[in-house]
This record gives structure tokens, C-alpha cells and sequence, in this order.
């Protein structure tokens, strides 16, 4: 069968590892215009033909069919500025990102566990506080695990180590104090073991298999992204992420934003299935979900001092439909038709 115009542009845009919307941007035209040529729903310009060959290192011939010709890498545009400067710093347009390994996250934590107990030693054997050296070492240790979890993902029992860990130390500096007699570790306790049962019961993971995702040409890996043949699982904290999904048939999505914001465009899914549901865990954070117009999102609502926003409208005749089980608490939810 031969391919058509909109797969090869396709493809060579794959080849280069460019989005549409970057595509979008150096051609001066909407990325839906870019997904439509695609999709074969329209043909580009025939004043465009040139500009894309030269952005894809190829001939117009070879785009309309009628040779093949290789998609040169060195057609890329690289600025030096945003390549990686060092191993865990990345320079990008903008501003800086961190990024940190696992080993190297444990290491920080423990040298900033270690400082913070050495300072506040010091500082009361010299202002008299009188405070006994295992009485910092333990609730700053136990306020270290907690930030140490969360910096890896939303957790329950991670908040519960960082609020009692702060809590006893602060208490044992004589900075606050609050007396609560026998009654103290009975309930911690309690609350620890509730934090373990909601972590436990939280959404499973669907298996599948995983890949470090680059944004542009940055070369950024993100943690928590996974990419299933009809079928994705992001999941954000503390962060910000910005993903776009592309499949050829989408049937389900889970996505979890808390204490971040995070961006998904669906803009380059061909289709979705008939009962495709995309589950969305927002909690103290914001969700941007692009969606070609060719597609109608239902969203389920179960909210509690949060909003799910609409922007735009989908097309007169949507050729498939998204239901959006949306579960937000304290959070936001943004629908944009594209």
C-alpha cells in the first residue's frame, strides 16, 4: 500500500524527534493544521512543500513519493545553551532544571540530614538550649525520610515522617509545645498505620514497560512516565512535566498531579477507543489537558475545593469520545480543545 503524504511528513517529523507544535513553529502554522496533514484530512501548501524538505534534510520529491531520500539528523536545530551543561543540571530556555539521580538524591539528603543536626548541636551547647544531641538526631532524621519520599513521589506516610518529624523537633527546641500526655503515641501510631493502608490502596499501576521521555531536544529523563501501545501512566510531585502522548489508538489513560503542574497534550492520538477512560488524580495542583477538537471529553467530576475548567469547544461532529474520571482536591482541571 503507499504511503500518503501525511505519514511521510509524519514520519519524517518522528524522525527527527520534533513534536507538531514544534513543527507548528518553525513552519508558522497551527499545530492542528500540522495533526491534519497527518491525519490525511488536509494537504499542506504547495508553497510549504520546500520549507518542509529543508527542514527535514530531504527533496519535495521524495515527499510527495516519488524518490526516497534519508532524514538527515544535522537538519536539527541545536543551541548550545540548551544541552546539558553537568550531570544533573540542565540549562534550557528560560531558566534552569535539576534533575537528580537516585543516588545522588539520598546523598543530599543525608548531607543536609548531617549539617542540620552538627548546627543545631552547636547551637545549643552556645545558647544554653540544654537539648540532649539524640533528641535532634532522631526527629530530624525522621523529617529527612519524609522530604527524601516525597521528593521521589506523592506519599502519605512520607507527609506523615516530614509533619512529625518537624513537629518533635521543633517541640524539643522549645520552639513550640504542645502536651499531649499518654495519648501522643497511640495516635501516631494510629496515623502512621492509616497513611500505609491509603498508600497501599492508592490507584495500581498497570505493568508496562518504561523509557526515559526527552522534552525537545533537551534530553531531559523524567521519572514516572510510562507509554503502553494503546495506553499511558504519568505521574507528577513536586514538579512540573509537560508530555505529549502519541498514539495510534488510545483506550486509557492514568494521570497523577499532586503538589505540581503538569501538562498533557493528546494532540498527536489518531484515534480513541469506544469506552476510552482517562482516570486524572489531582491534588493540590494543576492539570492542563490538550485535546484535538476532533475529540469530546466527559468529565466525571468528584471535587472538593477545586474547579474542572473547560477552554474552547470540540468539533461539531467529534469522531471519538474521552471520559475524564476527574478526582481534584484542592486543585485545578483545565479542558483546552485545540
Amino acid at each position: 500500500m503507499e504511503q500518503t503524504l501525511g505519514k511521510r511528513i509524519q514520519l519524517c517529523r518522528k524522525s527527527l524527534g520534533l513534536t507538531q507544535d514544534q513543527l507548528a513553529d518553525k513552519l508558522g502554522v497551527t499545530a492542528q493544521a500540522v495533526s491534519k496533514w497527518e491525519n490525511d484530512q488536509s494537504c499542506p501548501d504547495i508553497a510549504m512543500l520546500p520549507k518542509l524538505a529543508e527542514i527535514f534534510g530531504t527533496t519535495t520529491d521524495a515527499l510527495l513519493g516519488y524518490q526516497t531520500a534519508p532524514v538527515h539528523e544535522a537538519t536539527i536545530d541545536k543551541n548550545p545553551k540548551e544541552e546539558t551543561e553537568s550531570e544533573g543540571v540542565h540549562v534550557q530556555k528560560g531558566g534552569w532544571e535539576f534533575h537528580w539521580d537516585a543516588g545522588r538524591r539520598s546523598g543530599i539528603h543525608f548531607a543536609l540530614m548531617v549539617l542540620t543536626v552538627g548546627t543545631l548541636t552547636l547551637l545549643s551547647e552556645v545558647l544554653g538550649w540544654n537539648v540532649p544531641f539524640w533528641s535532634i538526631l532522631w526527629p530530624t532524621a525522621l523529617l529527612v525520610i519524609g522530604l527524601h519520599g516525597l521528593t521521589g513521589k506523592f506519599s502519605f506516610f512520607s507527609i506523615g515522617c516530614t509533619f512529625f518529624g518537624g513537629y518533635f523537633l521543633l517541640d524539643n527546641l522549645h520552639v513550640i509545645s504542645l502536651d499531649l500526655g499518654n495519648f501522643v503515641w497511640p495516635v501516631i501510631v494510629i496515623l502512621f498505620g492509616l497513611s500505609l493502608l491509603a498508600d497501599a490502596l492508592r490507584k495500581p499501576k498497570r505493568p508496562r514497560f518504561k523509557f526515559n521521555h526527552t522534552k525537545g531536544n533537551n534530553h531531559l529523563p523524567v521519572k514516572d512516565f510510562e507509554l503502553g501501545e494503546d495506553s499511558f501512566d504519568i505521574d507528577v510531585a513536586f514538579g512540573e512535566g509537560s508530555y505529549n502522548i502519541s498514539l495510534p489508538l488510545l483506550t486509557h489513560g492514568n494521570i497523577d498531579c499532586s503538589f505540581g503542574e503538569l501538562v498533557i497534550d493528546l494532540s498527536e492520538c489518531e484515534e480513541v477507543a469506544k469506552n476510552c477512560r482517562i482516570d486524572a488524580d489531582c491534588s493540590f495542583g494543576e492539570l492542563h489537558l490538550k485535546v484535538p477538537g476532533k475529540f469530546l471529553v466527559r468529565p466525571a467530576e468528584s471535587t472538593f475545593c477545586a474547579s474542572v475548567n473547560v477552554v474552547g469547544q470540540p468539533d461539531a461532529t467529534p469522531v471519538g469520545i474521552i471520559t475524564l474520571n476527574a478526582d481534584v482536591s484542592f486543585g485545578e482541571i483545565t479542558i483546552a480543545y485545540i
